[in-house]
């Protein structure tokens, strides 16, 4: 690519006797210079195909991470770059919050820009909760179903389930399951079969992971559920 060699060789030669620590920071900053400087005088001169397009396809495919995103993004508003702003968004929308406002300096925004910034990252999560909801609950029907054919010691609530399955056509997120004090029993019957023994006061579980669902079960589906409801209702 003709922007690749043209620059990045230039960066090369100008780090010279640099140390590597300090000479990698110095040639990403001038990399973006250079890339400015060559975007504006193609742009201003017309020069597409032999030095606007091969910048463009570099800001495309460059890895986008919370130390660059901001330049690369400013490069992609002030030409007016679709694709390379697409991918910045990708990148900011899922990072945490705390990382977005180091990155972006939301303080320092205006309402406009902070409220952009915001409502990608609520919306990713709104669409992230849509595909994770059913998911959760049908796993968690499944496991039930799964207990009840192994035999494990689970303490049924007999009027909504029935050899494992649920009765009425119920739906394990429905709120009458989750109002029912037996259906919460069950539940919590269901995460002590899920634990070994205890060791320095503290449970082992039966599969291995630092990611356990324990007693708060029966409260995450309520909050889940509400969670969920309340987005709808808003809408």
């Amino acid at each position: 690519m003709a922007c690749n060699t043209t620059i990045f060789d230039a960066n090369v030669e100008e780090r010279g006797n640099e140390d590597e620590s300090g000479g990698d920071q110095a040639a990403e900053a001038g990399q973006w210079k250079n890339v400015e400087h060559l975007l504006m005088l193609s742009d201003e001169y017309q020069v597409k195909e032999l030095i606007f397009n091969p910048c463009v396809e570099f800001l495309e495919v460059q890895p986008k991470t919370k130390e660059n995103v901001m330049k690369i993004l400013a490069l992609a508003d002030l030409f007016n770059l679709d694709k390379v702003r697409l991918g910045c968004d990708d990148l900011l929308k899922n990072m945490k919050l705390e990382t977005l406002s180091e990155t972006v300096h939301l303080q320092d925004l205006d309402k406009e820009k902070m409220q952009h910034y915001l409502t990608q990252r609520v919306e990713r999560l709104e669409a992230f909760l849509d595909e994770l909801y059913p998911q959760f609950f049908g796993l968690l029907a499944y496991s039930i179903l799964l207990l009840h054919e192994a035999e494990k010691g689970v303490r049924w609530c007999t009027h909504h389930f029935s050899e494992g399955k649920l009765n009425f056509r119920l739906d394990i997120s429905s709120s009458e399951i989750r109002k029912c004090s037996s259906c919460c029993e069950m539940l919590n019957s269901v995460v002590r079969s899920s634990i070994g023994k205890r060791s320095y006061g503290k449970d082992i579980y039966r599969y291995v992971g630092d990611n356990n669902f324990d007693y708060k079960l029966p409260k995450v589906m309520k909050d889940f559920y509400n969670y969920k409801r309340s987005i709808y209702e808003h809408e």
